[in-house]
């Protein structure tokens, strides 16, 4: 309950439509009220019994009999017209209603989702936050435009019913409100049910979103390591968990609406008995009512049906409700500061004051970690695989927050900085360099949008990019693909480099920029990062002492310590 009224917060602002909503709720109610009513009218009329009247007595009540068919016939119409255009103006209303609302969350998801911490995303399969946002977001829609407005309706029918059947007779209306203890019973008993099996079948479906996009992401090595009946025997064991999970909610669900089904016949059968007997022995109904109570009685428990398959939606809807709401309560780690600093102005001087990192309280990856960059200069991080570096350069940018000690820049603690204003200064060029699937401009100006096209071009020369993107008929117009492949990896790479060139940092992360290129692409490449070196504070990680050696500092890394330091002709001597 807790969660649905979080989601009805997001439908708040729309009230004044969900208002007039629910009034044509009790328009629509009261109108399928009437035509009961009036079969009632006829039944009770002469026009019952009008062939065992005498010809004269037929002559007689002919016209006024006819003239009450015809205006029965006519409020009946007027009754389904009017239920027509009321019933497409409210469901219009919801349908603009729910979309405006799934909006509304997909947007301050994907806000807050933007606001997480990396630890986030490195935990979590992309698959499942996919789900979250597009699948688990569109579930709601189906609550919040159909479900609500149609609990709101069933309920209504139910009071109207129940006043209007207590009205024709009291003791049939006991009888038929005796039912209703079983049906509240039966749903007791297979709602539980549902709902977990609908649970774990969007969790299994989560779990297969995330393997197929790996399998997608993957093809190359799949193929190249002919794993293709592997993953594709994998994915079959995962899509039959979630048949699994779905016939058995489709099983619970069955025995719901049969037994629902049931309780409404059983209630019809005792309905028309005593009924029968309230006519033919103690004469306190008609034909007309009886007919009536019946038709009413209908309408009584099909909305009562209904509240249970919307139930039943609702369940599957609640656990990605819960699932939307697990993703917003999950607070960012990265922090920041109320009245943080904005950094206006950055001379670019790093320095790491007993700085100790771990990802798992058990084991810690950097360790009393103590150093200084000065502005404009070019240190170097050496080490094996696993002994720090790129974490390293990650608490730069407050990718994350050291465990111990602190980080400054210009004398300023990094968790006293607003935090935008802090990664404005700071550029990167990974191994890996993602691009967009956009065009080659779009990637080169994702730093600065709202930089001129001379400034990409000049950023393009800088790079050594600006002759292959000329190469293609529709030059910087031209679309990289997805993650950029169209592009060779120097292409992707001078992309990148242009990208940082183009955002003009105060300080420069370079994490591998080179190590997975040809030499060719890697003399180009090493020019361009010189040209963007230039006056910036650097910091450069590399596996061999060797491809550093004109680095201002070298900081050699050992697990999560640092073992030595100096500069090349410095520790080439030192051996």
């Amino acid at each position: 309950m807790d969660l649905f009224l979080r989601l009805l917060k997001f439908a708040a602002r729309y009230r004044t439509g969900i208002i007039f909503s629910i009034v044509l709720v009790f328009v629509t109610t009261g109108l399928g009220m009437v035509p009961p009513y009036m079969t009632r009218l006829l039944v009770d009329s002469q026009l019952s019994n009008y062939h065992s009247l005498t010809a004269a007595q037929q002559l007689t009540v002919r016209d006024e009999l006819w003239g009450l068919v015809l205006a029965v016939c006519a409020g009946l119409l007027g009754v389904r017209v009017a239920l027509a255009i009321v019933g497409y103006v409210r469901s219009m209303i919801m349908v603009v209603i729910g979309n405006r609302v799934v909006f509304d969350i997909r947007q301050q998801l994907y806000r807050h989702l933007q606001r997480l911490s990396m630890r986030y995303f490195e935990t979590r399969s992309t698959g499942r936050i996919m789900t979250r946002i597009l699948y688990d977001v569109q579930a709601v829609q189906q609550t919040l435009t159909g479900n609500l407005v149609d609990i709101v309706t069933n309920i209504t029918t139910i009071l109207f019913v129940f006043v209007l059947v207590f009205t024709i007779n009291w003791r049939l209306a006991f009888l038929a409100v005796m039912v209703l203890p079983l049906y509240v019973l039966n749903f007791l008993l297979w709602q539980p049910v549902i709902r977990h099996a609908s649970r774990e079948a969007r969790e299994q479906f989560s779990a297969v979103s995330g393997q197929l996009n790996d399998a997608i992401s993957g093809i190359r090595v799949i193929k190249a390591f002919t794993r293709e009946r592997s993953e594709s025997r994998r994915f079959v064991h995962e899509i039959r968990e979630i048949i699994e999970f779905n016939v058995l909610a489709g099983r619970a669900r069955t025995w719901l609406g049969v037994i629902s089904t049931f309780l409404t016949g059983l209630a019809s059968i005792l309905v028309i008995y005593v009924g029968g007997r309230e006519i033919l022995y103690a004469n306190r109904m008609t034909y007309g009512e009886l007919i009536q109570f019946n038709a009413y009685l209908t309408m009584l428990y099909q909305p009562i049906i209904a509240l249970v398959t919307i139930n039943e939606q609702i369940q599957t809807a609640m656990t990605a409700i819960e699932r939307i709401f697990e993703l917003f309560d999950t607070s960012p780690e990265i922090q920041e500061r109320r009245n943080a600093i904005i950094l206006r102005k950055c001379e670019g001087r790093v320095e790491f004051d007993h700085v100790g990192f771990s990802y798992d309280p058990s084991e810690d990856v950097l360790e009393d970690v103590t150093f200084s960059a000065e502005p404009g200069t070019v240190t170097a991080l050496v080490g094996r695989s696993g002994s720090g570096k790129s974490t390293l350069v990650n608490l730069i940018p407050r990718f994350y927050d050291p465990t111990r000690g602190r980080l400054l820049l210009d004398g300023m603690d990094l968790r006293d900085l607003q935090l935008t204003s802090l990664r404005k200064q700071i550029g990167m060029v990974m191994q890996e360099s993602f691009l967009f699937a956009g065009t080659l401009r779009d990637n080169i100006k994702y730093g600065r949008p709202n930089a001129a096209d001379a400034e990409v071009v000049q950023a393009a020369i800088a790079a050594n990019a600006h002759d292959f993107i000329t190469e293609f008929p529709d030059g910087y117009e031209t679309r990289v693909g997805e993650r950029g492949t169209r592009l060779s990896g120097g292409q992707r790479q001078r992309i990148s480099i242009a990208r940082a060139i183009l955002r003009n940092p105060r300080i420069l992360i370079l994490d591998e920029a080179t190590s997975a290129l040809d030499s060719e692409s890697e003399a180009a490449i090493q020019e361009a990062l010189e040209y963007l070196m230039q006056g910036r504070t650097t910091f450069t990680i590399a596996h061999r002492l060797s491809t550093v050696m004109n680095a201002d500092e070298i900081i050699v890394l050992d697990y999560g310590r640092v073992v030595e330091r100096g500069t090349h002709a410095e520790l080439a001597t030192a051996g």
